[in-house]
């Protein structure tokens, strides 16, 4: 059994610890969220036709991610381009504005 002193004294250390980490961690979050960044804008510039489809693209990566979550980042977009333009294209097919509405007449007994 530990003393109150003890314990006391353990969860100083930790916490000390902990916060002494904080700086590393920040900065690996910060470069790693530059490194993704300059990957997007590359993406962008080499596909400028996404550039308004962007809920497309994150969608296609999300899908493209989690199928292969051990390739690199620009492997992953690269594998993903041609489903993003798939999507792209039957998107652009969809009318969204004229919507015919349904029949909902049920007098006829049937679903």
């Amino acid at each position: 059994m530990i003393t109150e002193e003890e314990r006391q004294s353990i969860i100083n250390e930790a916490v000390e610890r902990t916060l002494l980490s904080i700086p590393e961690v920040i900065g690996n979050l910060m470069a790693s969220h530059a490194a993704l960044a300059k990957i997007n804008k590359k993406f962008y510039d080499d596909y400028p036709e996404f550039k308004n489809s962007r809920d497309v693209v994150a969608s296609v990566v999300e899908v493209v991610e989690g199928k292969n979550p051990i390739d690199n980042y620009d492997k992953i977009l690269r594998d993903a381009v041609p489903e993003i333009r798939r999507r792209i294209a039957t998107t652009k097919s969809l009318n969204m504005t004229n919507v015919p509405k349904p029949n909902r007449d049920l007098s006829h007994g049937e679903l």
